[in-house]
C-alpha cells in the first residue's frame, strides 16, 4: 500500500457516524476518530496499518486512532461502519495512547455479533445520549478484549497530533517547513520530528514531500494547468526540488507518470 494520507474532511465532522455500504472501497487514510468497520455479507478486503485481510461477512477491523486504513470490495459486499470521535471515548482513548493493535481485525463471529448488536441500538433513533454513550463504551471494551495493542513508543495526545496534521493540510501549498511547523506549535524541530516519526510511522519531510506530490498530481490530471504551475501551487519551492522528488517517489519523470496512468 501507498502512505495513507490525512482525512481531513473526516476529521472536521467530529461527530459520532455510522452508515451501510454496498461495494465499498475506500484510499488508504488516517485521522483521529476510532473506525470499526463490520462486513454484512460476501467480503471485504481491508488493511489497517502494515497489515492486510480478507475479511468474510461476520468479522470486522478495528481502526485506533491515527491508524492508517483501506477497503476494497473483491467481488460484491455489503459493509456497515461505526466512527466514534475522540470525545465520546476518552477514557479508551487514554487506555489505548501510544499503542497499535496487533490483532486489528476480529474474526470471532460471536464477538463481532455482540459489537453489532450494540450497533443495532445506537442507531435506534429513540435512544438518547447517555444510552448511546453505554453502548460504545460495551463495543469499546469488548474490541479491548480482542485487539491486544501492545506498546508502540512515546505516548501521543490525538487532539495534539489532529492539531498538527489540520495545520500542515492547510498550509503545505506555502511551502511551510519542519521548522516553521515546530515554531507554530512552540515546539523544537527535533522534538517535533521524533513526536511525528513515532505517531504516524513516516518522517515529517517525507509527509511533507507526499502531500505535495499527490496534490501536485491531482492538478496535472485536471490537464487545465503546466507542470511548472503544478508544483509550484503545490508547494514545491522549485521544478528542480519538485522533478527529483517525483523521480524517488515514483521512479519515472512527471511526464512519463501522466502517459501511463491516464488513457
Amino acid at each position: 500500500m501507498e502512505q495513507p494520507i490525512f482525512n481531513a474532511e473526516r476529521e472536521s465532522q467530529n461527530y459520532l457516524f455510522y452508515k451501510s455500504y454496498r461495494n465499498d472501497a475506500g484510499r488508504f487514510q488516517f485521522h483521529s476518530q476510532i473506525e470499526l468497520y463490520f462486513v454484512d455479507e460476501g467480503e471485504m478486503e481491508a488493511w489497517i496499518n502494515d497489515q492486510h485481510r480478507i475479511l468474510q461477512a461476520g468479522e470486522m477491523s478495528v481502526s485506533l486512532s491515527f491508524d492508517g486504513h483501506a477497503y476494497r470490495t473483491p467481488e460484491a459486499s455489503r459493509s456497515s461502519v461505526l466512527i466514534i470521535p475522540p470525545y465520546l471515548c476518552e477514557e479508551f482513548i487514554t487506555a489505548t495512547k501510544g499503542k497499535k493493535s496487533t490483532a486489528p481485525f476480529i474474526v470471532d463471529k460471536a464477538a463481532v455479533r455482540e459489537i453489532k448488536a450494540c450497533y443495532e441500538r445506537i442507531k435506534e433513533p429513540h435512544r438518547n445520549a447517555v444510552e448511546r454513550l453505554g453502548y460504545i463504551y460495551v463495543i469499546l471494551g469488548i474490541v479491548m478484549d480482542h485487539i491486544f495493542p501492545e506498546g508502540a513508543g512515546d505516548a501521543h495526545d490525538p487532539s495534539v497530533s489532529a492539531r498538527i496534521l489540520l495545520y500542515i493540510n492547510e498550509n503545505f501549498k506555502n511551502g511551510i517547513t519542519p521548522a516553521q511547523i515546530a515554531a507554530h506549535f512552540g515546539y523544537s524541530q527535533s522534538y517535533l520530528s521524533r513526536y511525528f516519526k513515532s505517531c504516524f510511522q513516516i518522517t515529517l519531510i517525507k509527509y511533507l514531500t507526499i502531500i505535495k506530490l499527490k496534490n501536485a498530481i491531482m492538478l496535472m490530471h485536471e490537464r487545465r494547468h503546466s507542470v511548472t504551475y503544478c508544483a509550484l501551487e503545490s508547494g514545491f519551492a522549485s521544478m528542480r526540488t519538485f522533478y527529483n522528488a517525483f523521480l524517488k517517489e515514483f521512479g519515472c519523470s512527471p511526464k512519463e507518470y501522466m502517459d501511463t496512468h491516464t488513457a
